[in-house]
C-alpha cells in the first residue's frame, strides 16, 4: 500500500505521516528529505543554486520512484505544480489531501526560515500561492481532510477510516 500526503506547507503532512505509518506499519518517507539526501543538499541550495525549475524536475523523478514503494510518503507542499506529477497522482488511489484555513498556516510558517517559499513571499504572495495550489490538491486527492481545529490524533482517526472505506 502507497499512502500520499499531499497539502499546501504547514499542514502537517510530515507530523501526521509518521503517525500514520508507525499505526498502518509502514515506512515513512518524506519527499523533501528523499530529495536532500539523494542531492546531499538542502532544498534550500537548490532552490538558490539551481532554481525552483530544476528543483520540480528533481521531484517528478523521484515521485516515479516513490511510486511503487509500500509507505506512507510526505510530499513537499509544491508537488501538485507539475501537471505531470498531477497525472501521476491521479493514479494513485490513497491520495489525501491535508487542508487548513490560510489563517492558521500563516502562524505557523511566518517566522520558518526553512522554507524557500515562505522566506521569498509576503502573506499576499504566499496567500496567492496558496489559493492556487489549493484546486491542484483536490484535483488529484480523493480524500481532502481538513486539519485547521484538529488534534493530531483526530485526523489520524479520520484518514483510517478512510483507508478502511477505500
Amino acid at each position: 500500500m502507497t499512502i500520499f500526503l499531499i497539502g499546501f506547507m504547514g499542514v502537517g503532512k510530515t507530523t501526521i505521516g509518521k503517525e500514520l505509518g508507525a499505526l498502518q506499519q509502514l515506512p515513512v518517507i518524506d519527499m523533501d528529505h528523499f530529495i536532500e539526501a539523494k542531492e546531499g543538499r538542502a532544498i534550500k541550495d537548490i532552490f538558490k543554486e539551481d532554481g525552483e525549475n530544476h528543483f520540480r524536475a528533481i521531484e517528478t523523478v523521484v515521485l516515479k520512484e516513490l511510486m511503487t514503494k509500500e509507505a506512507v510518503i510526505t510530499t513537499g507542499g509544491g508537488i501538485v505544480e507539475r501537471q505531470e506529477n498531477r497525472d501521476l497522482l491521479a493514479d494513485v488511489e490513497d491520495v489525501f489531501h491535508l487542508y487548513c484555513s490560510f489563517e492558521v498556516l500563516w502562524e505557523r510558517l511566518k517566522e520558518d526560515s526553512e522554507r524557500p517559499l515562505v522566506q521569498k513571499n509576503s502573506m499576499d504572495g504566499l496567500l496567492e500561492l496558496y489559493n492556487r495550489r489549493l484546486s491542484l490538491y483536490r484535483s488529484v486527492s480523493k480524500i481532502e481532510i481538513d486539519t485547521t481545529f484538529k488534534t493530531i490524533d483526530e485526523t489520524i482517526s479520520e484518514l483510517e477510516r478512510n483507508l478502511q472505506l477505500g
